[in-house]
Parts: C-alpha cells; structure tokens; sequence
C-alpha cells in the first residue's frame, strides 16, 4: 500500500517591514562609512599636497646651492628688451620662479622647452607654457577648463610664491613716468624689492631672511576656488603677472572684473579669503595706491580673495616655509601673525603657539 508523502514545509520568507528594516540599517551603514572614506581620501591628498610642497622647497634650496640665492620671484620688463624695441620696458617677459626651479624637480625637458629670455607667450615658449607637472597640482584641486582653441594653453598649478606684503604684481615703484628715473628700481623698470622670499627682478638670500627661515612663508597653496565657476581656466604659475579672466575680457569674465595674480600672492588677504564675485573689492582695496606697499592700508584688501593664498582642505592650508618644512596654517590665525609670517625681515616675534 502506497502512503502519500507529507508536503514539504514551506520556507518561511522576509515580510515587507523586515525587508523595509534591513534597507534602513544598511543606509545607516552607508551613512556611518562615507564620511570615514572621504576623510581618508582628503587625509591622502593632504599628504600628497605637502609632499608636492616639500619637493618645491627643496628645489628652491638646491637653486641656491647652485646659485647663491633663491630664483627669483618673476622676471618683469627689461629695460631694453632688443635693438628692435620701439621703447624702453615695452616688452614684458614675465617667466616665474617655478619656471626656474623646473631643472630642480625632475622637470629638466620642461625646463628645456622654455627660452627664458623670450616673453612668455612668445611663439617659442608654448609648449613649455602648455607642460604640465603634477608635483605643481594638489589633488584635492578641482580641474581647470582648456582655454579656447588657438589660445596658449597655461599647465594648471595649485601653488604660488610668497611674496610678502607689498603688491609688487601690479604695481611697481614708478610715480610720475614709466620708466621714472626719480623711482626705485629703475634700472628695471621699476620693477623689483618686496619684502616676502620671492619678487620681480629680485633675487633673496639666506643672509637676508632674518626673521628665520622656520618662520618665513616660502610657497603656500593657491587653488581654484570652491565655486569655481564652470568654464574657469584659473590656475597656473609658469606666469607671474594679474589677468582679468577668463576667458580674458572684462567684459565677458565669469565674474566681474575677476582679476586673479598668477605665480604667487600676499598675505595681505587673510587665508581663503572668499572670491569677490561683484568687482567691487578691487576698486576699494586699490584706492588712492601708488606704490607696493600703499594697499595694506585698505581694509577692503582683508576679503579680496583673488588676490590671496586658498585652498581646497577644508580648515585651512599648507604653507612651504623658508627652512624647507611644510606646515598647516589653520583658517583661524589672526591677520597679525598670519602677515608676520609673509615677511622675511619684519622682525616680528612669533612662537609656534601662535600658529
């Protein structure tokens, strides 16, 4: 006699209220673990960040080895450019310190590219303009846009020179004529001094940083800012000169009158500084200015943040100094001791405290 076979039993299944609780609980997983893989991702670009500051210092150091003293800020306009000049300091060749200390970071073919005694945007120099070093871009900078087709193509860079507090990219030292033979500097054109490591036509020594050279900003991070707007080429450093851009017409800037340094800042805005996005900065922070010191005067200057050292990590930035170390300079410095800091022979007193 045959016996039916018991059913089997059936496997029980998630009800929707389980299914709802698991999602719930994996979301809050999710939400625990990603702020903990951003931070060690933004703790690796930070890292990479302060290596790439370490290798530029280091280069500075060994250019004065060779040399007797630091590359020079920027090269500016000669005085006579060549036989065929049509005027005294027409021509402005403008090459940047990071031009110079190219043969320094393993960047010797770059630096080959370049004909020094040849203006920047001169024919023979694009391909040099155009060579891109990743020891200059931080990684947590945001991309640059390509400038528009036919125009030199500038290599990003998220880094400049510290110049100090006076304002020698703009402004020089002439009053009544360009050239003035009544001005500083007139054998270059006016161009020249500043009282930071790097300036135009002017090269620093050791000898001269008598602040000392651990607490003397040496390079600091220049970055895009955080809503750089789309289409934005800023940032690049092989040029040392201000620039209205992009794409390089005031009247058809991003940002009104968004006129940008190139190759180095001041500390004269405080540390990220945010952009001005209405132009009106400029005019008050430039008012009644003759000379490169005349603009510490203004308080408008505190908030220009074109004009001064940013960064993408979030609190603050790193900062070369002087004495090849690399070091974290917080949002929250004061304004006096963050400007001590730019100068090299202020002969302020500064305790690591106070940083």
């Amino acid at each position: 006699m045959f016996s039916t076979p018991p059913p089997r039993p059936t496997r029980p299944g998630f009800t929707l209220i389980e299914l709802l609780v698991v999602i719930a609980i994996i979301a809050v997983l999710i939400a625990l673990l990603l702020p903990a893989v951003q931070s060690a991702r933004e703790a690796a670009r930070r890292a990479q960040c302060v290596n790439n500051l370490k290798q530029m210092a280091l280069a500075a150091h060994n250019y004065e080895s060779g040399n007797g003293a630091f590359p020079m800020g920027n090269r500016n306009t000669p005085f006579i450019y060549s036989a065929a000049s049509s005027a005294p300091c027409s021509v402005s060749i403008l090459h940047s310190c990071f031009v110079y200390m190219l043969p320094y970071m393993e960047g010797t073919n770059g630096y080959n590219a370049f004909n020094v005694i040849r203006p920047w945007n001169s024919v023979v120099n694009i391909t040099g303009q155009s060579t891109k070093l990743s020891s200059y871009v931080c990684p947590s900078d945001t991309d640059a846009s390509p400038e528009p087709s036919g125009d030199i193509q500038p290599a990003q860079a998220s880094y400049g020179a510290a110049r100090g507090l006076q304002e020698t990219i703009a402004f020089n030292w002439a009053v009544t004529a360009n050239p003035d033979p009544g001005g500083q500097y007139y054998s270059t054109c006016n161009w020249g001094g500043g009282d930071g490591m790097f300036g135009p036509e002017n090269s620093v020594r050791i000898s001269a940083v008598t602040d000392g050279t651990s607490n003397t900003f040496f390079f600091g991070e220049q970055s895009r800012f955080k809503n750089e707007p789309a289409g934005s080429s800023f940032w690049f450093n092989y040029i040392t000169v201000w620039i209205i851009g992009p794409p390089w017409s005031a009247s058809t800037t991003l940002w009104p009158n968004d006129g940008r340094p190139t190759g180095g800042a001041t500390a004269v805005p405080k540390l990220n500084a945010p952009p001005d996005t209405t132009g009106n900065l400029q005019a008050l922070c430039w008012a009644n200015c003759v000379l490169p010191p005349d603009w510490i005067q203004n308080s408008a200057c505190l908030n220009w943040g074109q004009w001064g050292f940013r960064s993408l990590h979030p609190g603050g930035a790193n900062f070369a100094m002087a004495d090849g170390s690399v070091k974290w300079i917080k949002d929250s410095i004061s304004v006096q001791t963050y400007r001590a800091l730019a100068t090299r022979a202020g002969g302020e007193v500064i305790s690591s405290d106070q940083y």
